[in-house]
């Protein structure tokens, strides 16, 4: 039997355990992949700490929400991809952090990008691209990014710039220069953000892609929750916002669009590190300590 690093309850970190699972078959429509590469969102600290139980999850889940690796197994009506082929994936049922992984949508990954590229990009990439769909911001207005240095902030704020929409992006001083490199105003977190991000004009919406408890902020500045949207905010429902949830006709061909995008070095990626999958819970301790400010994708030999 294959392993996993299954979900064993919420909780902290060491609720994450490498075992075995059973080996699950493609449905129609759908591949198996040798999984060789999977990225940890913030999405994926929040539901194992139990902040976000509004999204149920199987008892022994596995998470991560993307996935890299070479196509395993192919369901009934799958055309266009065959056994060998390197894809990247987008895991809505999760099930990344695993020796093989079942996929509904996917794509080529193409030969110039990294397998630890390619598994970092599925998530981040629907979010950004969902998200900004889903605020239907346009060119000419402006975007209020919270997290921009992040590796969902990092994507949309170049999506939102290519499409001529002014982005205001919340940042820490580390990620300041990084802001406006790919093409936003940076403003630093902390007290007096409102009248910092008021003395630069109007906002029109708001993605907090950080979810660090800003959402008093965000609203008051956009006038009201109906154009705010949190990526993993608990208290989302407090403020009337809502909380981003993939969907598969949310951003439908955000996948397809944006690994072309990083294969022609037209897209930046988050700063990440790797480590073996086998240490997911130390890789989600790391992260949630505060003083890692790269990605981390777990690797499988």
């Amino acid at each position: 039997m294959p392993n996993a690093i299954v979900m064993t309850g919420y909780g902290p970190p060491e609720v994450l355990q490498w075992a075995e699972v059973p080996l699950a078959e493609p449905g129609e429509g759908q591949i198996r992949i040798k999984v060789k590469a999977a990225g940890i969102s913030p999405t994926d600290l929040a539901l194992r700490a139990g902040y976000l139980k509004e999204i149920p999850l199987p008892p022994d889940a596995v998470l991560g929400f993307e996935a890299a690796g070479t196509v395993d197994a192919v369901g009934p009506g799958v055309t266009g991809t065959s056994i060998g082929d390197g894809v990247a994936a987008l895991l809505f049922s999760l099930g990344g952090y695993a020796e093989y992984a079942v996929a509904s949508i996917w794509t080529r990954k193409p030969d110039g990008i990294s397998w630890i590229d390619a598994a970092a990009l599925p998530s981040s990439a629907e979010a950004a691209a969902g998200v900004l769909r889903q605020l239907n911001v346009t060119s000419g207005e402006t975007l209020l990014l919270f997290g921009g240095g992040g590796s969902v902030g990092i994507i949309a704020t170049q999506l939102a710039v290519a499409r001529g929409i002014k982005v205001i992006s919340a940042v820490g001083e580390h990620d300041e220069t990084l802001a406006r490199e790919l093409g936003a105003t940076p403003v630093r977190y902390g007290a007096g953000l409102v009248d910092r991000v008021r003395a630069l004009g109007t906002v029109d919406a708001v993605f907090d892609a950080a979810g660090k408890g800003i959402l008093a902020d965000a609203t008051a500045l956009a006038g009201g929750p109906e154009r705010v949207i949190t990526l993993s905010d608990p208290a989302a429902a407090d403020f009337g916002v809502m909380l981003s949830q993939p969907t598969p006709d949310r951003a439908p061909g955000s996948l397809d669009e944006t690994i072309a995008l990083l294969a022609q070095g037209r897209l930046r990626l988050r700063a990440h590190k790797s480590m073996p999958m086998q240490q997911a819970a130390e890789a989600h301790r790391q992260l949630e300590s505060g003083n890692l400010h790269e990605r981390v994708v777990l690797t499988l030999g």
